[in-house]
């Protein structure tokens, strides 16, 4: 039986909703050049969030504000969330949204630098939750210094996993598509994580840490 999975993910971004400052959220990335975290993902970050109800979480890469908002959706107001980004403006764009989203009641830290530097900073087996949207060129070297933040049981959750099925596609070579093979590769062979791969928007990797 042929399925069309374009008509499905239509269908399943419609279903899910959106509202009108996450649309701003997504207009707005548009301006600054970045890829914002599509519908179904955030969707799915906000009900997934919920679930783990974190104290302290991680998010890397605020962008103009989209993964914020679902993560800050899914906390309590008690969590804490540090959101890390190299774009000041982009990340100034997210505090005014999360105002505008009445979420400003939560406790959000932002902190403007690569990645890698402020990952290196925080605390170590500190942390519930870590989202990461890097970038696929990024996220080898991001990903095991966020695990290390996590406490045990604690989740990460990797955004562009199989950008769009191009990582499936073994025609296709490019940097950035390698980059991420090897780093799933790698990490499935891992014994001390649970892993889960969801094939939604550019694929979502969920990796529990034992």
């Amino acid at each position: 039986m042929s399925r069309d999975w374009a008509a499905n993910a239509r269908m399943a971004e419609q279903y899910n909703g959106t509202d009108a400052v996450d649309d701003a959220a997504r207009s707005i990335a548009q301006e600054h050049r970045r890829r914002p975290l599509p519908p179904t993902s955030s969707a799915t970050l906000t009900f997934l969030t919920s679930l783990l109800n974190p104290a302290a979480a991680i998010e890397v890469g605020t962008g103009t504000g989209a993964g914020t908002l679902a993560l800050l959706r899914g906390m309590s107001r008690s969590g804490i969330l540090t959101s890390i980004d190299t774009d000041a403006e982009a990340q100034a764009v997210a505090r005014e949204l999360i105002v505008h989203a009445d979420l400003a009641g939560h406790r959000v830290r932002m902190i403007t630098g690569r990645a890698e530097d402020v990952l290196a900073r925080l605390s170590v087996a500190a942390y519930d939750l870590v989202h990461v949207d890097a970038g696929p060129l990024h996220a080898p070297a991001v990903v095991p210094l966020a695990l290390e933040r996590l406490e045990p049981g604690g989740v990460l959750i990797l955004d562009q996993a199989l950008l769009g099925g191009a990582v499936a596609d073994p025609t296709v070579r490019t940097p950035r598509v390698r980059a991420l093979r090897e780093l799933l590769q790698g990490l499935a062979r891992r014994g001390d994580l649970t892993r889960l791969l969801l094939p939604i928007d550019d694929g979502m990797l969920v990796l529990r840490k034992h």
